[in-house]
């Protein structure tokens, strides 16, 4: 078949032609998106990709009719299936989301409402797109199938709870599932998640010989709640039952993503927009979703628009990229022709700094450089050739990465507080790691941080906590941490890394002493943090200090951007007005932003702005250790990169010392020295940046590392 005739056969399912949408203030009227065009066919996915700002969330709210405030579309077309919807009445628009567009967005904690459970939120979706999943439906449903007729409501049919257990109990009798084969039946086969097709070919995969049988005979249906369990399972969240009757706030921001993913999903629309949907999720997860939707694309013809910042995700996930700049799309075409041969400056600068890529380039370029003898450089950026040399002058360089480099790391003599940055007397260390392939990472922690002391050491760290029951008063404990060890040397940044779930953010909150933990110790500076009275307490919080995910939600809305980090200056009494304020101007200036911004409010900066105020409200104090929590996952590559080079450029000038929490691999590989794996709550796996990546010694750290974004692209 010709490419016209497949075009003709396939017409496309989207067609924005000239889009034009406006914001008007009372001063100005702003164009955020300047004459867009794209084309999206069934069963294909097309990545939006630009930095914040350059109108990439504006086309899709505008294709699905939920542009904010005075956003109205002033020109073009947008065809969905033929139908315009440029000018389309509310009513009509409120009809076609969910069941044919659906929408999942970025921020999951402002889409969901706190004071309702997971599980009726996704039973409000069900129902609003007329999927009728109540106990009399159910019934009516059972009774239809029992005469032939095997259609659910949303077009298929579920595996039932009381499904699962008999068809279980009799592959058992017949000897085809083993008792030591539970686990693997309960792994391929989900309640309200398995359809009777998936659960026929795994049947057929055992060698059962009247699998279509047993299928139509055990798989009838589900009802309201195994069905929302099973969206939650089809979306990644494990004991998914139990999720469904937690409220918004019992869970973490990776599984919130998780369960919008799941109110996207349910009535099976012909078009998913999704909006930055996995930058909140680890990369196992993220792999897990993503291949979930290309499954979808597969199978049910379901069309995705896609909408990141991560140039290697979308190359990945996506036919082909649009690349929008200010509002306009400045390049646009098949995936890897994009990232191989881009054309515009723009689109060069997006693959510089996307960290995923850099990861890529940094594992094929050793690669090379191993089986050559070393005649390619990659620099920690991902940087080849040339390019690596040529900024070699002006880049720090880390423990970890180093070969046969020796660093200096910069300690302020007199402690935090002892001088301003600029001013600070520094002792000088050195530290020195052979050169050689991957094996030759393998140091042990006194060896790479030679001449490093230890600022952070914790002991057989766990925390406990209680997880309300069914009953009144009833609980389970659920262990958060077991038994976590771990050290960080002085003028380094260590990394801990893992799932969203595997208990990182709270090591972080005891290590802050925002939280106690329930058994173990806690050094700082060899001081045990539980034995610290109130007034050392008080100075501890000088020495160490956050800088959290979300900007906007830890800058008070209600103060300039000079009274949010004048603030801690003042509480613990810096000084009076005159050198509080110097104070201000200097750490403004340490994190290259204009002393004006001290009058301006949070709302009206942007995401890289806002993250470069809290790490300014952190510096102020001059800190010793600040521990960054997924401190640069909700910002856009080149913010990311931004903030990254002032994280380390802060540490070579004032040898601050970072424990940075992520579940981004990509980036852990551009900064830390010292990586810990953490798993269910343990500490899995430890070492050097370039021995974990290189030499991973764990099952669950290859998973990690293999979920990485880009992995698949031939970048060289």
């Amino acid at each position: 078949m010709s490419p016209l005739s497949a075009d003709a056969a396939n017409p496309p399912l989207l067609k924005v032609r000239g889009l034009e949408v406006a914001f008007r203030s009372r001063r100005q009227v702003v164009h955020a998106v300047r004459g867009a065009n794209l084309e999206l066919r069934a069963g294909h996915t097309i990545a939006i990709v630009g930095e914040s700002g350059s109108g990439k969330s504006t086309t899709a709210h505008a294709i699905i009719g939920l542009l904010p405030g005075t956003g109205r579309v002033t020109g073009g077309s947008i065809l969905f299936k033929g139908r315009e919807l440029v000018g389309l009445r509310k009513r009509d628009y409120v009809a076609l989301r969910g069941s044919e567009i659906g929408l999942v967005p970025q921020d999951p904690m402002s889409n969901l409402n706190p004071v309702y459970r997971i599980g009726a939120q996704i039973r409000e979706a069900l129902k609003a797109n007329g999927i009728d999943v109540s106990r009399s439906s159910y019934n009516a449903l059972v009774d239809l199938v029992g005469h032939g007729i095997e259609d659910t409501p949303d077009g298929r049919l579920y595996l039932s709870r009381h499904g699962y257990h008999s068809l279980l109990e009799e592959l058992e009798q017949r000897g085809a599932v083993k008792p030591d084969q539970e686990g693997a039946f309960k792994t391929a086969l989900k309640v309200g998640f398995s359809t009777r097709m998936e659960v026929q070919a795994y049947l057929q995969d055992l060698g059962v010989a009247d699998a279509d049988r047993l299928a139509r005979m055990y798989v009838t249906g589900s009802n309201m709640n195994e069905r929302v369990a099973g969206l939650l399972s089809e979306a990644g969240l494990p004991d998914a039952a139990r999720r469904a009757r937690q409220y918004p706030h019992e869970f973490s921001g990776g599984m919130r993503q998780r369960a919008l993913i799941a109110m996207a999903l349910a009535a099976r629309p012909d078009l998913l927009i999704a909006d930055e949907p996995t930058s909140a999720l680890d990369v196992t997860v993220q792999r897990q979703i993503l291949d979930h939707l290309g499954t979808l694309t597969r199978e049910l013809g379901t069309a995705v628009l896609f909408i990141t910042h991560d140039l290697g995700l979308a190359a990945e996930r996506a036919e082909r990229l649009v690349v929008m700049y200010k509002g306009r799309v400045v390049e646009a075409g098949p995936s890897l022709e994009v990232l191989t041969e881009p054309r515009h400056a723009y689109t060069r600068r997006l693959i510089d700094a996307a960290p995923s890529l850099s990861s890529r380039r940094i594992q094929l370029g050793r690669q090379e450089s191993f089986a050559s003898g070393g005649a390619v450089q990659v620099d920690d950026a991902g940087r080849t050739g040339g390019a690596a040399a040529a900024a070699a002058a002006g880049e720090p360089v880390g423990i970890a990465e180093a070969t046969s480099a020796k660093a200096d790391v910069s300690v302020p003599a007199g402690g935090p507080a002892s001088a301003a940055p600029a001013q600070a007397a520094t002792a000088k260390v050195d530290v020195s790691v052979p050169t050689g392939g991957p094996a030759s990472g393998a140091l042990t922690f006194e060896e790479a941080t030679a001449g490093h002391a230890v600022v952070l050491e914790t002991h057989d760290l766990t925390r406990r906590f209680r997880i309300r029951g069914s009953r009144p008063g009833a609980y389970t404990e659920f262990l958060a941490v077991d038994g976590v060890s771990l050290k960080v040397a002085r003028g380094t940044t260590a990394a801990l890394v893992g799932e969203s779930g595997s208990g990182k953010s709270t090591v972080a909150n005891m290590i802050l002493s925002l939280l106690a933990p329930s058994s173990g110790t806690i050094l700082f500076n060899g001081v045990d943090e539980a034995t610290l009275t109130k007034r050392e307490r008080f100075e501890f919080r000088r020495r160490v200090q956050p800088v959290f995910q979300d900007p906007y939600g830890s800058l008070d809305p209600m103060f300039s951007i000079y009274r949010i980090i004048e603030e801690p200056l003042r509480v613990h009494h810096y000084g009076n007005r005159a050198k509080r304020e110097a104070r201000v101007r200097e750490v403004l200036d340490a994190v290259a932003l204009p002393a004006g911004m001290m009058r301006r409010y949070p709302n009206e900066l942007s995401g890289g702005q806002r993250q470069r105020v809290a790490v300014a409200r952190a510096l102020a104090l001059g800190p010793e250790l600040m521990v960054l929590d997924e401190a640069v996952s909700a910002l856009d590559v080149l913010v990311q990169a931004q903030v990254l080079d002032l994280l380390a450029r802060l540490q070579r000038d004032m040898g601050l010392t970072y424990f940075f929490i992520t579940h981004d691999l990509a980036v852990v590989r551009q900064i830390a020295d010292w990586v810990f794996v953490m798993e269910k709550g343990r500490i899995v796996e430890e070492g050097t940046t370039d021995r974990v990546f290189d030499a991973p010694a764990q099952p669950y750290t290859k998973a990690l590392l293999d979920a990485i974004p880009g992995g698949s692209l031939n970048l060289f």
